[in-house]
C-alpha cells in the first residue's frame, strides 16, 4: 500500500524449504485481494542469483544473472516496469518502525549509531548463530552473545565474502555498524562476523573463498570469467606453497587492476576482499610465496554456502 504496488514477489531460495513453506502458510491466512497479489519465486541457488538485476532477470526471462546497469530495476525492473527491491531483514524492520514508531527505532543503538540489525557470528566461538544487535555494539559484545571465543583468534571476516578481513585485536572495541566501519575502510555488509582460529591460515581459508567466488561467476565477462579465475588459481597455488615465481606480485597488481572492469559487481566483491587478506595475513602470504607456512594447520572453517 506504501508505493501502491499492483504485485508484490517474493523471491526466495529452492533451498530454503521451511523459509518457502512458512511463507505459504502465512500467505493462505490472508485476505483474498492480498493473496491474488501475492506470488513466490523461488530462486535457483547461486551467489550471484540474489543480486537485484539478477533477480529481476529470473522473474522477466528465467535467467538468475546480473544485467547490465543502468537501468536500476526502480528505474525498469519486472516486465519493464520500476520494481523496488527490499531484503526481508529491512521489511521486518519496517513494520516493527510502522508499529512501535520512528522514536523507538531512533532510541535504539550505541555511540552515534541508531538502530538495529542482524549479524551470523561463526567461526572460533562457542555458540554460532545469527544475533539481533543495537547497531554501534563493539565486536566483543558478538563474542560474549556467541558464548565467547573457543581458542586464540587471529583474524575476523566482516560483511561475508564481499566484506574484509580485519585484526581482531585492533577491532575487539570498535563499533559495528555501516557508518563507522565505512570510515575504517570496513563493511558491515551482509553482517557476517567470522572469527578465524590462530592455528587455522588465513593464506588457506582466503583460497577457499577465492575459489567459491570463482565457481559462482556469472560467467558473462572477461573479469569475471578470466579474472576471477586467474585470482583463484593462483590463491590456491600460494596456499598448497607451490606458488609460481611471481603468483604473490601477481595478485596485488589484479586485486587493484580488476575493480570496476566487470559487468556486475562481483569481481569487485572478490577484490575487495583479497585486498584484505594481503594486507591482514602479508606475513603469511610472504611465507607461502617461499613455500613455508606459519600456521600449525587445522582444518580451514570457512563456510561456503
Amino acid at each position: 500500500r506504501a508505493v501502491n504496488a499492483d504485485d508484490i514477489i517474493i523471491y526466495v531460495g529452492v533451498e530454503h524449504r521451511a523459509a518457502d513453506a512458512a511463507l505459504r502458510a502465512a500467505l493462505g491466512e490472508r485476505p483474498t485481494d492480498v493473496r491474488g497479489r501475492v506470488r513466490i519465486v523461488q530462486a535457483p541457488v547461486g551467489y550471484v542469483a540474489g543480486e537485484e538485476s539478477a533477480a529481476v532477470n529470473f522473474i522477466n526471462a528465467g535467467d538468475a544473472r546480473p544485467t547490465t546497469t543502468p537501468p536500476r530495476p526502480f528505474e525498469r525492473g519486472v516486465r519493464g516496469r520500476p520494481t523496488l527491491l527490499q531484503n526481508v531483514e529491512s521489511l521486518a524492520l519496517a513494520a516493527l518502525i510502522a508499529r512501535r514508531g520512528a522514536a523507538w527505532y531512533q532510541n535504539l543503538g550505541q555511540g552515534q549509531a541508531h538502530g538495529i540489525g542482524l549479524v551470523t557470528a561463526s567461526g572460533a566461538v562457542n555458540h554460532a548463530g545469527v544475533q539481533e544487535l543495537e547497531l554501534g555494539s563493539p565486536l566483543a559484545d558478538v563474542a560474549a552473545a556467541a558464548g565467547g571465543l573457543r581458542g586464540d583468534v587471529q583474524a575476523v571476516l566482516l560483511g561475508g565474502y564481499f566484506g574484509t578481513w580485519a585484526d581482531v585485536d585492533e577491532q575487539w572495541r570498535l563499533p559495528l555498524d555501516p557508518q563507522s566501519m565505512q570510515a575504517r575502510g570496513l563493511a558491515f555488509g551482509c553482517g557476517v562476523v567470522h572469527f578465524l582460529n590462530a592455528r587455522t591460515c588465513g593464506v588457506e581459508a582466503t583460497a577457499r573463498i577465492m575459489a567459491y567466488l570463482a565457481s559462482q561467476s556469472a560467467r558473462q565477462c572477461g573479469p569475471c570469467l578470466f579474472g576471477l579465475g586467474a585470482i583463484a588459481e593462483a590463491t590456491r597455488r600460494l596456499a598448497a606453497k607451490s606458488p609460481q615465481t611471481d603468483d604473490l606480485e601477481r595478485l596485488h597488481r589484479w586485486s587493484g587492476e580488476l575493480p570496476g572492469r566487470g559487468a556486475c559487481r562481483h569481481p569487485d566483491g572478490a577484490a575487495g576482499l583479497l585486498r584484505s587478506a594481503l594486507t591482514v595475513f602479508a606475513e603469511d602470504y610472504a611465507a607461502h610465496q617461499r613455500r613455508r607456512c606459519l600456521t600449525i594447520a587445522e582444518p580451514v572453517r570457512v563456510a561456503v554456502a
